[in-house]
């Protein structure tokens, strides 16, 4: 045997096992979210998932900066109770401002990579309080008219785009996409992610319109499969901020092979919000 082949083997072993792991826990998650989407119509079910997301989420971010006090996670805890079950005044346009005062402020954090810590309760806690009103889109989506269509494409998207942008990018990627928030992501698994994204779900689009009558208006439908591609990306990268600022790899062990809520979840957490806005102009443009 030459030196070093057991180490090589020995690497190549433990890849393949943290492969399979990440491939388990992802189909378990598939399975799940099926059985959420078929009794999305039941009323409380979303708000349910929207509010455990949110909770698990806030105590990740908690801990993240050694603030996980059971007071405050009781007060965040009680308050995304709140926003995920009741009907919140003007839902839309709130959420527009939040999300676009997060996207800004996430950008001008990645600008300033290494400047900014998230050291403290008070410096974390606009993080915290964005989540439940983020996961409640998952709500207001299936509310809406064809709602569980949308919901699909949201949730799917996500999916489709995630595990394509990781096997691209670890088969031909070779440019860094942000190096210093995210050394793992390349611009080809980004790319990789997209055009699978879009391409997989305009067919399906095609597909369901054939079958159920869906009206779709395919121009606006390409547009926000692109953009939902990088908002998703975006959201990868923002919570991939926080991370870097706390000095940690990942959120939590809940999901073993992709780590906490936040590091599963962390592209559908802009990517739901941007449905609801996108979904809330579109349908202002008269047919």
């Amino acid at each position: 045997m030459k030196p070093g082949t057991g180490d090589v083997e020995d690497i190549s072993g433990k890849h393949s096992s943290e492969l399979f792991v990440r491939i388990r826990t992802g189909a378990v998650l598939a399975v799940m979210g099926f059985i959420v989407l078929c009794l999305s119509h039941i009323h409380y079910v979303l708000n349910t998932v929207a509010a455990s997301l949110s909770i698990l989420g806030i105590y990740e971010l908690l801990h993240a900066v050694r603030a996980d006090t059971f007071p405050r996670m009781l007060i965040l805890s009680l308050l995304s109770i709140i926003i995920c079950f009741f009907e919140i005044p003007y839902y839309p346009v709130m959420l527009s401002i939040v999300w676009g005062i997060a996207v800004i402020a996430f950008c001008v954090l990645m600008k300033r990579i290494g400047r900014y810590h998230f050291a403290s309760f008070v410096s974390i806690l606009p993080c915290t309080l964005m989540l439940p009103l983020f996961f409640r889109s998952f709500v207001e989506t299936r509310l809406v008219r064809y709602g569980l269509y949308y919901l699909i494409l949201v949730i799917l998207g996500c999916i489709i785009n995630d595990v394509t942008a990781y096997f691209v990018g670890k088969a031909i990627g070779k440019r860094k996409l942000a190096p210093a928030i995210s050394p793992g992501k390349t611009v080809e698994g980004g790319m990789g992610g997209l055009v699978a994204s879009t391409l997989i779900l305009t067919i399906l689009s095609a597909v369901l319109s054939h079958c159920t009558g869906i009206k779709i208006r395919y121009g606006f439908l390409f547009l926000y499969l692109i953009l939902a591609s990088l908002v998703g990306q975006f959201g990868d990268l923002s919570m991939s901020v926080i991370k870097r600022s706390v000095g940690i790899k990942d959120f939590g062990k809940l999901l073993p092979g992709h780590g906490g809520v936040l590091d599963r979840f962390d592209s559908l957490l802009f990517v739901a919000p941007f449905a609801v806005i996108y979904c809330d102009i579109i349908n202002s443009i008269p047919e």
